[in-house]
């Protein structure tokens, strides 16, 4: 009997699944459609399509005119016409380099600045020690801090 309820349950499974997955092919079709119109100014018929759907990598969906990687409504390539409108996510080939120059300059300067952040620390750190012990020199301890601020900013 266990047996059975096992054998039935994988069915039931097998059979949602596959509507799921239907389901997603329509929406990861009509992202396609979407994008190409927005970045070509193309109308594809969401009904001339050839869908190739993947589980773990990216869907293709192909029309005569165009070719669109999708997974997850999100559209990772799309060319149309021969040219490249999407790449990577990006808006072309030139936009997914310079996120990543930029990127590498953004972190650049955030690690940068996280050591700064970490000598100021340092910096105030030892001034609150000497401000803790016998006769501090406020003005020294004061031009420490402000030469330590003024050279990071």
């Amino acid at each position: 009997m266990n047996i059975k309820l096992l054998f039935s349950g994988l069915i039931l499974f097998s059979m949602s699944s596959a509507n799921t997955a239907f389901a997603g092919e329509a929406e990861n079709i009509e992202a396609c459609v979407l994008k190409a119109e927005e970045f070509a100014n193309v109308m594809l018929d969401e009904f001339d399509v050839v869908y190739n759907g993947a589980w773990v990598s990216f869907s293709v969906a192909k029309w005569d005119n165009a070719e669109c990687e999708v997974k997850l409504n999100h559209v990772y390539n799309l060319t149309v016409d021969g040219k490249q409108y999407i790449h990577e996510g990006f808006a072309g080939e030139e936009s997914y380099k310079l996120n990543e120059t930029l990127e590498e300059k953004t972190n650049s300067a955030i690690k940068k600045m996280q050591t700064r952040i970490l000598l100021l620390e340092k910096r105030m750190e030892k001034a609150t020690k000497q401000l803790k012990s016998v006769n501090p020199d406020h003005e020294v301890l004061e031009t420490y801090i402000n030469k330590g601020i003024n050279k990071s900013l």
